[in-house]
């Protein structure tokens, strides 16, 4: 077997759990699906079809049943992944099965309607438009502007160019239109948005769009539904046409998840006010709750998701730009069998960062979305219009008990939620055991301020990771935590969340914490006597708020030295008795609830 056709199936493999949870999803009068060719090539890698079964299978789906004549047909959202099948693995498939899907895919025209065909090549002169004025594959003859050429061919005109230029101009992408050449983009009467084929002259391609996007899932375009789905189908399939001149369709990047990832994610960048993914993150567009195969419904499953999981790649232009994206596909461009993960791996430590810390991050930012966000500015910008994230346990007290967590898949994460009761205080510290493969904390603090904090720890090669704070539970309001696996190949095992608060320590493993105190402990002042500076030290086997003030001895204080918040760790406070008197003081702590006092004695 071909390397490029073992990442392919890799790739589908590593699909089958959001597949698993694919339903069939209702829009208005049309229904639309992603989830039967993840299914036909879910069988095929199960062994229960073969190869070229499955290519036929796909392609049958999408093409067997012509255009949107009824109202009930299923609509599918991009046939490129059908394409992508068959590509991938034509050297495995007989002439004369080729030879179907040629006849499924192209149907022989009529001769009327090779004489009908019209062509309009766009504003900038880099596309060229193929439509139809009359018959079932025929667009809207209406031409307002009257320029000769229907609106809706204008408009697919526009957004072709609107799409070369923040894509290829704009972000640097390869460009995937050969130099005097024109780009062809095909309207007819589809089942599906659109599709990007290979014309077999590499880097070449062509769309095949939609001719009027009539009765298609609802979008926030101003304009209305039709015109926002002719702009980001085009930024979508434009999108398909950079990857096969990057990496000509290997997987993984170029397999049908991370490439519909990508895709999807270039309908946000390029039209930000159409929204139409909303359809794939929830139940309905203006849905509050997730769609069953989202990161926010099941972040447990992994990514990478197609359509469903284009929120983890919005978290990475959010945070580090759209150009990041075109730093990635470069490494991929040279190394054709690079996951999208695995150049983000090397594309973040030049932004400051790495992978493992931003993983977490982007699950903290799903968990803040919907009904949980805070009241600043943390998480997703448009998170008040995402669905509410899924967790595994909602606790309504700080739990005294280790909570037993289910192993975690590559690329994979658990949610859960603390609501601390009246009776829950002192600073919280939180520690994860693990299986000492690979495993990311990440803590969300809703402080009764309205301000969200955020803390994130990785470890690896170690059977705990643990965080402590210097926040104290009865400051926050609720906590989220994300325990997360940010490794792509080998799952996260054995598993246990402890949190600790005054009255319930946990029990520090942690080889980071190895040499830090066991207990509270409060040393004499050095020197004693003194005059006038001395020192006091003192150890907190735990994060805690420590008091340190200084009595003469009638009981009068003299000097505060400290009020605040201490992470574990060993301390040392300096104490100058400049304007006291000679004579025997004594100093005292309050850490948390317990109370040390110790006599030092001021020789001047």
């Amino acid at each position: 077997m071909h390397k490029s056709q073992y990442q392919f199936i890799k790739a589908i493999a590593g699909a089958l759990l959001v597949v698993l949870a694919l339903p069939f999803t209702s829009f208005g009068q049309v229904g639309v699906t992603g989830s039967q060719l993840h299914k036909i090539q879910e069988s095929f890698l199960q062994g229960e079809i073969d190869v070229e079964t499955a290519a036929l299978e796909q392609v049958r789906l999408l093409y067997a049943t012509g255009g949107l004549g009824e109202q009930s047909k299923v609509l599918h959202k991009c046939a490129t992944p059908a394409t992508m099948f068959v590509y991938n693995f034509r050297d495995q498939i007989s002439s004369s099965a080729l030879a179907k899907i040629e006849a499924y895919q192209n149907p022989p025209r009529s001769a009327s309607k090779s004489l009908t065909t019209q062509t309009y090549i766009s504003p900038s002169g880099k596309f060229e438009i193929e439509y139809e004025t009359s018959g079932p594959d025929s667009v809207s003859v209406v031409d307002d502007d009257e320029n000769g050429v229907p609106d809706y061919v204008d408009l697919v005109a526009e957004s072709a160019d609107s799409s070369y230029r923040h894509e290829v101009l704009r972000l640097g992408f390869k460009d995937p239109i050969p130099a005097g050449s024109t780009y062809r983009i095909v309207l007819e009467n589809l089942s599906f948005y659109g599709e990007t084929r290979t014309t077999g002259s590499f880097p070449q391609t062509y769309i095949r769009l939609e001719n009027d996007f009539k009765n298609f899932p609802e979008n926030s375009h101003p304009e209305g539904d039709e015109v926002g789905a002719v702009y980001v189908t085009v930024a979508h399939e434009f999108k398909h046409a950079i990857q096969y001149a990057q990496n000509r369709w290997a997987a993984p990047s170029g397999a049908l998840n991370w490439a519909e990832m990508d895709a999807t994610l270039f309908e946000e960048v390029v039209y930000d006010d159409v929204n139409d993914y909303y359809n794939y993150i929830k139940t309905g567009f203006g849905a509050s709750t997730p769609y069953s195969s989202s990161i926010f419904f099941a972040p447990q499953n992994g990514t990478p998701g197609a359509y469903y999981h284009v929120s983890w790649m919005i978290f990475y232009s959010e945070v580090f730009g759209d150009d990041i994206w075109q730093e990635v596909w470069a490494l991929i461009e040279e190394d054709n069998f690079l996951s999208i993960d695995d150049a983000l791996r090397q594309v973040l430590p030049g932004r400051g960062t790495d992978f493992p810390i931003t993983f977490v991050q982007n699950h903290l930012w799903h968990f803040a979305s919907g009904s949980r966000i805070g009241l600043d500015d943390y998480g997703f910008a448009e998170k008040s219009e995402y669905p509410f994230s899924n967790v595994d346990t909602m606790f309504n007290t700080v739990p005294l008990q280790k909570k037993e967590v289910n192993t975690i898949r590559p690329l994979a994460a658990r949610y859960f939620e603390v609501y601390p009761s009246s009776g829950d205080n002192g600073m919280i510290d939180i520690a994860v055991d693990f299986d000492s493969s690979q495993v990311g904390l990440g803590l969300l603090f809703y402080m009764k301020d309205g301000e969200m904090k955020e803390r994130v720890a990785t470890g690896e090669g170690k059977s705990q990771l643990y965080v402590p704070t210097d926040i104290a539970w009865e400051n926050i309001d609720r906590l989220g935590v994300v325990i997360a696996n940010y490794s792509g190949e080998t799952s996260t095992r054995s598993l246990a969340l402890a949190m600790g608060k005054n009255g319930n320590a946990i029990t520090v493993r942690d080889p980071e914490y190895a040499d830090l105190p066991k207990s509270f402990r409060v040393y004499q002042n050095y020197p004693n006597p003194f005059n006038p500076t001395t020192n006091i030290d003192f150890e907190l086997p735990r994060s805690a708020f420590v008091e340190l003030d200084v009595y003469d001895i009638t009981g009068r204080k003299v000097q505060e030295l400290t009020s605040r918040f201490y992470q574990l760790g060993s301390y040392s406070i300096p104490f100058n008795a400049q304007g006291l008197s000679s004579g025997i003081y004594f100093y005292r702590f309050q850490i948390d609830d317990a109370i040390f006092t110790k006599k030092m004695t001021l020789v001047k």
